[in-house]
């Protein structure tokens, strides 16, 4: 009997299977910390609806913009302001906003020609775009996004019943390339792993974070962490926003929004590869022993490895134990299966789309590699056709300060805000 294979692929399925059962575990911790928003379900709203300012960046997104300013403008929210950032678009972007904006009183178009030195784009078109806002929450969605007619009025019901001053939503992506259903889910799985949503919505737990994509902010919790102008070199802005805001004992909800909020993020496999590089090498704070950590286990529950695995093991397992043998490689399995199907459907995408997870972990595995490269050989971070830095893969920290943590009273005072506010 070869021991030596028979160990190396019993210890390989073992920790494969354990993954998919954390996984699970993380999947079934979510269904009692994360609440999945339903469009038609019941609201608690108060008599005198607060407005709700809403702003949308938009750089060169000529064949989303209308999409997603439709999707607010048909809001079923009846307090509202739409104020749309175009941030030195080349194309038509700003046409389209002006066409779609003509007599429309709540609506405002802001043209940006020059990004301010030392902010990223993004952050610095919607902190220009909160100048002109006026509403006591603040609702931030990407133009690549959209969302059904009632989202502002599910999720300003569900901040206000939880008194959190901060709301934000996972989104069900809308996948039409063989690349985007490859790799798009896998890749957001990576996330799920560094943000694990239960802990996030833990108020005792620090792990924090929030999607861009779509979050909807108090304008009180928005000033006080500093806004955009906090986080104005992060290349994840909204893991920043989150991280100040629950530090600073604010309150916040990450719910699933598959039934709300719809994006669709990259079309083809480069550009899937250059957003998921920038977008976890910023997660992972440009740190390589974070990389160094994660990088093994992709390589470990990878098909390829449970395959040599299996080769290693079944044929000593059958010497050892002629009847039983075969457990651990189904259990194996069984794990696999249930586990991405739990992760497909919590996602609000059909579960055959699971098969692909075989593409997507080996390009997880190359992403991590590419970012490993970037952060060792410090690569400038290169966004939306800019180089940010010649010198070394920035920016460099996720992680609020010691004076931006302002203290539990005045964390309780917009609480109390939030109990009056429901009244």
């Amino acid at each position: 009997m070869d021991s030596f294979g028979f160990i190396t692929g019993a210890g390989i399925l073992t920790y494969i299977l354990v993954f998919w059962l954390v996984r699970l575990l993380e999947i079934h911790e979510n269904k009692k910390w994360v609440p999945t928003l339903q469009p038609n379900a019941s609201v608690s709203l108060p008599e005198e609806l607060p407005l709700i300012s809403v702003l949308v960046p938009a750089h060169n997104e000529e064949k989303v913009i209308e999409l997603c300013l439709k999707s607010i403008l048909e809001q079923d929210y009846e307090n509202l302001e739409l104020i749309c950032v175009d941030d030195r678009s080349t194309d038509q972007t700003g046409s389209i906003v002006r066409k779609l904006f003509h007599n429309r009183a709540n609506c405002r178009l802001v043209t940006i020609d020059k990004r301010q030195a030392g902010w990223t784009g993004k952050c610095h078109a919607l902190d220009v775009a909160s100048g002109f806002a006026k509403g006591e929450w603040l609702a931030f969605l990407d133009a690549d996004s959209s969302l059904h007619p009632k989202a502002f009025k599910q999720c300003l019901s569900e901040a206000l019943r939880r008194k959190v001053n901060l709301i934000t939503l996972t989104p069900r992506f809308v996948l039409r390339t063989f690349w985007e259903k490859a790799l798009q889910p896998t890749l957001a799985s990576m996330a799920a792993i560094l943000f694990p949503l239960s802990r996030v919505n833990d108020p005792s737990s620090p792990v924090a974070t929030a999607n861009g994509m779509f979050f909807m902010v108090s304008r009180k919790a928005y000033d006080k962490i500093g806004g955009h102008k906090n986080v104005r070199d992060l290349a994840v802005e909204d893991i920043g926003i989150g991280k100040r805001i629950k530090a600073a004992g604010l309150g916040l909800l990450f719910a699933n929004g598959r039934n709300l909020l719809c994006t669709r993020m990259y079309s083809s496999c480069g550009e899937v590869l250059k957003g998921w590089t920038r977008i976890l090498s910023a997660a992972m704070n440009y740190k390589p022993s974070v990389v160094i950590k994660f990088l093994p286990m992709h390589i470990l529950v990878s098909f390829p490895c449970f395959i040599m695995s299996l080769c290693m093991y079944v044929e000593p397992a059958q010497e050892l134990m002629p009847h039983s043998w075969f457990l651990l490689p189904l259990a194996c399995v069984f794990a696999m299966i249930l586990g991405s199907f739990r992760f497909f459907y919590e996602l609000g995408l059909p579960r055959r789309y699971s098969i692909y997870i075989v593409v997507g972990n080996l390009t997880l595995i190359l992403v991590h590699l590419i970012i490993l490269k970037k952060i060792l050989f410090k690569d400038a971070l290169q966004w939306r056709g800019e180089t940010y830095c010649t010198t070394r893969y920035q920016p460099k920290s996720l992680e609020p300060s010691t004076k931006e943590l302002w203290g539990t009273q005045a964390a309780k005072q917009l609480t109390d805000e939030l109990d009056v506010a429901m009244k």
